[in-house]
């Protein structure tokens, strides 16, 4: 049985791969992935004998074994920095924890964690719109998400969405199980390797109370990232609460990102790729003091 599940598998890999081949057009440049992580790039001639010919960046014919290939991407301005590829941005969907108003396409999935003790997956039920869910080791508080994401044009995106907080298995036995109900939407401008983003969002919760006000309810933030090499980007959130009091409540701070990528046949739109977060969290909750944050995801 084991047998048979490998073969399967190898066969399944090997049509991604030759449908992949299949794609290529004589004289066009490519990048060539192999599986133990090192890429080529090259402009494709023909394949022969289960060997792939291109000329490289001096000229030279050079073959490549299929079998050692992993990937294979079209180049161009955007992946190709200095003669080397940089593979996409592989966490564009959010920053730190607020969102940009880029969504994943259908299929496309992540879960992540913050210091092993706050965990969340996101999933793309279609190309604009995604549904998350998020919670503790302990089972509380619990939230849920829903967003859609559409494009206005190039690099100006936007996105509505609902984030949900609350005790959803009921531990604490409270009639009301909800701490926060909060529409929002997030305009993007920039690509998905450099952005900046700015989101406000609306808390409904208990609004016939009448104990908030408007003002109170209202949760603003913005965002940023920038590229700064294959594998790292720098990242910037901040939050505003609170803006009715005299002194709002800030929270947020700059920190870096880290890229992993899985090459294989199978990672399709990254899976298996990683991300490790860290970030400097500075908050008037603690009067100033800055708070190491760590995170990570994959993407699946």
């Amino acid at each position: 049985m084991r047998s048979f599940i490998i073969i399967i598998f190898t066969l399944i890999c090997s049509s991604i791969f030759a449908q992949n081949l299949q794609e290529l057009v004589k004289n066009q440049k490519y990048i060539f992935e192999f599986r133990d992580g090192t890429t080529i790039i090259g402009t494709y001639e023909y394949k022969k004998d289960g060997n792939i010919w291109i000329k490289n960046s001096s000229n030279e014919d050079v073959y490549l074994p299929q079998v050692m290939v992993a990937q294979i991407h079209e180049a161009n301005d955007k992946n190709i920095v200095d003669g080397e590829y940089w593979f996409p941005n592989l966490h564009d969907t959010r920053y730190f924890f607020s969102p940009s108003a880029y969504g994943l396409e259908e299929g496309e999935g992540y879960f992540g964690h913050s210091y092993w003790l706050l965990w969340q997956m996101q999933y793309g039920l279609s190309d604009n719109v995604s549904f998350g869910f998020g919670t503790t080791v302990f089972g509380i508080p619990t939230s849920l998400n829903v967003k859609y994401s559409h494009e206005i044009k190039e690099n100006l995106n936007t996105a509505f969405g609902y984030f949900w907080v609350g005790d959803l298995f009921n531990f604490l036995g409270e009639d009301d199980n909800s701490l926060l109900h909060l529409p929002y939407t997030v305009l993007t401008t920039g690509s998905k390797e450099n952005n900046l983003s700015i989101g406000i969002g609306y808390n409904l919760q208990n609004l016939s109370s009448g104990e908030q006000d408007a003002i109170d309810r209202l949760a603003l933030n913005i965002g940023g990232v920038t590229r700064t090499s294959r594998r790292f980007s720098l990242l910037f959130e901040a939050w505003f609460l609170d803006m009715g009091n005299e002194e709002p409540t800030i929270l947020g701070g700059p920190g870096l990102r880290y890229y992993r990528k899985i090459n294989r046949v199978s990672a399709k739109n990254g899976a298996g790729a990683k991300t490790f977060d860290f970030q400097l969290v500075i908050s008037s909750f603690t009067d100033g003091a800055v708070i190491p944050m760590f995170g990570a995801s994959q993407r699946f």
